[in-house]
């Protein structure tokens, strides 16, 4: 079968490979779509925080959705999204549904075979069948948008409450649309303008820099001026969830976290009921800036995320789409 292959720094090559075969437990799905995710592309690149996670050659993609090639007869032929997590299933964290901190956890696309081809294997705990009537296409956005959705959920209530979301990219979209969805009152926080008018066409405001302080942020960049600011633009009482893993180490101040009782949450990941939640909802995604590309011309889009120069919020990489040429020259 086909497949994109990391090989090294920069270089994304179609290569023919060995078709999967399922173990059990075990299912093939052929894949409809998969996203490109920052982490992967930040992983293309090479820096510092995920250079040593993502090494070449390998097989990436861990946001795809599909229909159910061979496995048992209750899945065959089904639309699905993947929860791309695999736990051992007996550590204190699975059993207390947070197999996401599993310390024996695997990702599709990192320590196993991932979706950037035509087929891949997963297991049967991964299937989540699509809403009828939804396209397996956006099946591809629900782990992007389950991440969201446990951030949002680490945030606490959000009726009504104040928002900042550091960076409007795709994750930090997926959390202002959540969070607003939630009651939120929302602002993205971008120094692209591209980002910003994307933010402002889908309803969201936004700006360059924060002003004042409010309720609830989200850092979903990384950096040591995102996590600072989400921090220092928090009121007493408020709540910074961070997302973003572009840096490993980012210096703040302790006496302004405890002396207005500031409170700073790590997120990372999703539950099954987040994922489950995210694919309830992935057929409500505003589909604006979401680019459809064939796997064949995947390198292409790959070059073109790392320069900067997609204009889109969500690149997804599909056996049977558009050439490039029909989708952007933004993306050539």
């Amino acid at each position: 079968m086909q497949a994109l292959m990391f090989q090294e720094r920069r270089r994304m090559e179609m290569r023919e490979v060995d078709a999967p075969f399922p173990g059990p437990g075990e299912a093939i799905v052929e894949v409809a779509a998969c996203g490109v995710c920052g982490s992967d592309l930040e992983g293309y690149v090479g820096t510092p925080g995920m250079a040593d996670r993502r090494v070449p050659p390998l097989l990436l993609g861990h946001e795809f959705a599909g229909t159910v090639l061979e496995g048992p007869d209750e899945w065959l032929g089904r639309a699905v999204a993947i929860h791309p997590l695999v736990t051992d299933g007996s550590c204190r964290f699975c059993r207390s549904g947070r197999r996401y901190l599993c310390p024996n956890r695997e990702l599709i696309g990192l320590n196993r075979p991932g979706a950037l081809a035509q087929q891949v294997v997963v297991p049967l705990s991964g299937l989540h069948a699509l809403p009828e009537g939804v396209p397996q296409w956006r099946g591809a956005l629900a782990e992007p948008l389950a991440v969201a959705v446990h951030a949002v959920e680490l945030a606490g209530p959000l009726l009504e409450r104040e928002v900042l979301v550091f960076g409007g990219g795709a994750i930090g979209f997926f959390v202002a649309w959540a969070a607003r969805r939630a009651g939120a009152k929302v602002q993205v926080i971008d120094i692209s303008d591209t980002r910003r008018e994307q933010a402002a066409a889908l309803g969201i405001a936004s700006a360059d820099a924060p002003q004042g302080e409010v309720d609830v942020t989200f850092d979903t960049v990384g950096i040591e001026a995102t996590r600072a600011a989400a921090i220092t633009h928090l009121a007493p009482g408020g709540t910074a969830v961070f997302v973003g893993l572009h840096d490993d180490e980012s210096p703040f101040s302790f006496y302004g976290l405890i002396l207005q009782e500031r409170q700073v949450r790590g997120s990372y990941c999703y539950s099954d009921q987040d994922f489950a939640r995210a694919v309830s909802l992935c057929g409500e995604v505003p589909d604006d800036y979401i680019a459809h590309v064939p796997l064949q011309e995947g390198a292409s889009a790959f070059d073109a995320l790392a320069a900067g120069s997609s204009e889109y919020l969500k690149v997804l990489l599909e056996p049977d789409g558009p050439s490039l040429s029909e989708v952007s020259p933004t993306c050539t």
